[in-house]
């Protein structure tokens, strides 16, 4: 939420989708203060749409474990899980017609976006 404030200003509506339930959305928007609009897809569709990988080796995988290691370092602690613990998201930013500007598929837990690349595509 930390850049909300530019994506406003570029003009770049946020939306989330999750696996799990409505009331686990709810819940994470509340926790987070998410201020954007959250769906909830609990058949994966939409992230097989967008070819993101899935499995039990993404999740609990080397490079996973080294990710969680360093962030549990720096004090996250992981709260309760809901959805498909197996399934990796991602980051698209969708522009007018059929245009991607932006897309980042999370390869393993932890593999998150660059928010500063993605940024710089929206100024492009």
């Amino acid at each position: 939420m930390n850049i909300k404030d530019r994506l406003d200003a570029a003009e770049v509506g946020l939306a989330a989708i999750g696996s799990s339930s409505p009331k686990s959305a709810r819940r994470f928007a509340e926790e987070f203060h998410f201020a954007g609009e959250m769906y909830v897809n609990r058949d994966l569709s939409a992230y097989r749409a967008f070819g993101l990988p899935r499995g039990v080796t993404k999740t609990l995988g080397l490079s996973s474990l080294i990710r969680g290691v360093g962030t549990m370092k720096e004090g996250f602690r992981q709260g309760p899980s809901a959805g498909d613990l197996w399934q990796q998201g991602g980051l698209f930013v969708l522009g007018p017609g059929e245009k991607m500007v932006f897309a980042h598929q999370d390869r393993f837990a932890g593999d998150h976006a660059d928010l500063d690349k993605m940024l710089e595509k929206l100024i492009d």
